[in-house]
């Protein structure tokens, strides 16, 4: 250890437990920890983008919080725009937009309150659940190390203890 102590090496069924277990924390995080964002006048735009692949969605969630006229653009990774639409909403209302990409690449979009604020959420919905792949391995690496440590346990349990007892 750096501060010069010691302490035993860590076992191997202990790395593949926390290596799995940190994967799928990970992975819940990264599909669970979405938040809206909201957009008023002094920053009425959202503009980000993603990589999908063919049949991929991006997913739109508007709530105005009060009457409000929103724009909703995307572009293809040729700049070139595929889909622009705008709506007037009421306070209180919402707009579900669902963009299924005809090609794979990057597409670029743009949510602009012209008037009005509210609130947006983006998701990005995989046709391959390409982005579910970290739980699998995960699940694995906990497997793994579960296996490990009762190999060692068993190796534990049969080992001859031999012990002199002085009196």
């Amino acid at each position: 250890m750096a501060g010069g102590g010691t302490a035993p090496s860590m076992k191997m069924s202990d790395v593949f437990i926390l290596i799995g277990m940190s994967i799928v924390v990970g992975g819940f995080i990264m599909h669970a920890w979405v938040t809206p964002i909201a957009l008023d006048g002094d920053q009425p735009t959202l503009e980000s983008g993603a990589s999908l692949l063919k049949s991929d969605t991006l997913a739109f969630d508007v709530e105005a919080l009060n009457e409000s006229r929103v724009v909703i653009q995307i572009y293809d990774e040729d700049d070139a725009l595929v889909f622009n639409e705008a709506w007037t909403l009421a306070a209180g209302d919402n707009i579900d937009y669902e963009f299924e990409a005809s090609d794979g690449g990057f597409y670029t979009y743009m949510v602009t309150f012209e008037s009005g604020e509210g609130e947006v959420l983006v998701n990005v919905g995989r046709a391959t659940m390409l982005d579910f792949i970290a739980y699998p391995f995960g699940i694995a690496f906990i497997g793994f190390g579960l296996y490990k440590r009762n190999l060692e346990n068993e190796a534990f349990s049969e080992a001859v203890l031999d012990a002199e007892l002085e009196a």
